[in-house]
């Protein structure tokens, strides 16, 4: 029966990494993603007609003379989708902690069997996940490395071979009892410990953490709980610039302090750690007589992301790139992601709401005087925040589209909708402050925190309607700080309840 038409629920959407520019590598892994909407996605030829004077005034068939293949989308930012598109936009491979699938539980010595336990430290606060018995799951605390593949737990485990689904995760670290002192040195909040070197941590300036466990003694106090900016680490000490509570002294007296981190993500100022990835994102296109079709584009570089955060509604990105190539699969030819590799599905979360998970929306001035400064608003009515690499394909003649794509600056700005209360934004635009923007996400026990150390703000023209509040809107421009980069995301794979929003 010949197919007639096609309908938009039968659409699917994948995109792998390639190895190199246009070539796949040999067991590609599909990552299915849950698009809203899609915008400019595939190919786009261009036909120039022949013009010749003639007589009868009439054009001369003419050639397709050129190919624009792009590809965008939107879809909802969840508390693990988005690191594969963070990386992609930012040219940066992820900082990640250790983390690893396929591991066992050996309840006769309470230990998990990993790859390598070099890659532990005791002390470690690991999350498992995927076990089929649920004393396996959850925190567990590494007490020991026992071998070169096993480390040890405070946890009665029980046995359970290695399966795929089975993984271990890195999340943070708890130090001994009373080891940690807290004290507030000029601008900074310091941890100092008597016994640990906490360049063991795999912590980098930048990177934000989360200080304090649910239980009372794994706190400082309880005042001291929350998230925290890294300005430095030392052999002895991790020194915080930047804190979501009021910082103090605490002597640690009673504290087994624990505190979380995570995977980072940021735009790299090393030209040896700027990495252009590049990807075949394939959308297939229901079946025709023989089976699934599907259209393609290669060599596909994410151009822009715009992180969306309006009010009362979900958190979601628009993503837009670049490709070289475009080209369609015929149902008997079946679609790219079945011929080769492994699909990944999505995770199917919950979206991230501006609603119940937003923890802090902050933006103030850089004052290096206090590890506080006062907020420029008090709330934040919606807010957007765009990256651009400002790439262009590279053409050349014998080549129909683009043999490669060039980078351009990286840019980042943001737009904020503000409720009035000071003037205090207004004079921070005329005098040309240095300021900083963060928002952190949290629900169900993760959080995404997204940095903004330095920003120039512009804007400003009160709005000011009948019978509405006063609002603020700006146009900021975020630029290089001192940790070297624009803007930075951290996803934390788990934080403690009281971290929830």
């Amino acid at each position: 029966m010949t197919v007639e038409k096609q309908d938009s629920n039968n659409v699917g959407f994948f995109v792998a990494r390639e190895e190199t520019n246009r070539v796949l590598p040999g067991s590609p892994e599909w990552k299915t993603r849950e698009p809203n909407s899609f915008n400019d996605m595939g190919g786009d030829y261009s036909l120039l007609a022949r013009r010749p004077f003639n007589p009868s005034r009439q054009r001369k068939k003419g050639a397709i003379v050129d190919l624009d293949a792009n590809g965008g989308w939107n879809e909802d930012v969840t508390l693990s989708n988005s690191v594969d598109t963070i990386e992609a936009v930012c040219f940066a491979a992820a900082r990640a902690k250790t983390t690893e699938t396929g591991v066992a539980a050996v309840a006769a010595t309470d230990d998990f069997t990993v790859a390598d336990s070099a890659d532990y430290i005791v002390g470690n606060i690991v999350f498992a996940e995927g076990f089929d018995n649920t004393a396996n799951n959850g925190l567990h605390v590494v007490n020991g490395l026992t071998d070169g593949t096993h480390i040890s737990t405070a946890s009665a485990l029980t046995d359970e071979a290695g399966a795929a689904a089975q993984s271990l995760t890195v999340v943070g670290y708890q130090f001994p009892a009373a080891d940690v002192v807290a004290s507030v040195v000029g601008a900074t909040f310091v941890l100092t410990s008597t016994t640990i070197n906490p360049t063991t941590f795999g912590l980098i300036p930048g990177e934000w953490a989360f200080i304090g466990g649910d239980d009372a003694g794994n706190q400082l106090s309880a005042t001291l709980v929350g998230f925290a900016r890294v300005k430095s680490v030392n052999t002895t000490q991790i020194i915080f610039d930047k804190t979501t509570f009021a910082a103090g002294a605490d002597t640690g007296v009673g504290t087994t302090l624990r505190i979380f981190f995570g995977t980072v993500v940021r735009n790299e100022d090393d030209p040896d750690d700027i990495v252009k990835f590049t990807h075949t994102i394939e959308r297939t296109l229901g079946r025709d007589d023989d089976g699934r079709q599907s259209e393609y584009v290669d060599g596909f570089v994410y151009n822009e992301l715009t992180w969306n955060s309006p009010l009362a509604d979900k958190v979601n990105v628009d993503v837009a790139g670049i490709g070289a190539n475009y080209g369609t699969r015929t149902g008997a030819e079946g679609p790219l992601n079945a011929a080769s590799g492994t699909i990944i599905a999505a995770l199917g979360e919950d979206p991230l709401n501006t609603s119940s998970n937003v923890y802090r929306l902050r933006m103030a001035k850089v004052d290096p005087a206090t590890l506080n400064p006062s907020p420029l608003f008090a709330r934040v009515e919606e807010w957007t925040g765009k990256i651009n690499n400002n790439v262009s394909p590279a053409k050349a003649q014998g080549t129909l589209g683009a043999f490669d794509t060039t980078a351009g600056v990286f840019e980042v700005n943001l737009e904020l909708s503000a409720y009035f209360a000071t003037v205090s934004p207004m004079t921070s635009i005329s005098e040309n402050d240095d300021v900083t923007f963060d928002a952190i996400y949290s629900a169900r026990n993760k959080a995404i925190v997204v940095d903004f150390p330095l920003i120039a703000l512009g804007g400003g023209r009160l709005k000011i309607e009948m019978d509405a509040p006063i609002m603020v809107p700006l146009e900021n421009s975020a630029a290089e700080s001192d940790f070297g980069h624009t803007v930075l995301f951290n996803f934390f794979p788990y934080i403690p309840s009281v971290g929830n929003a």
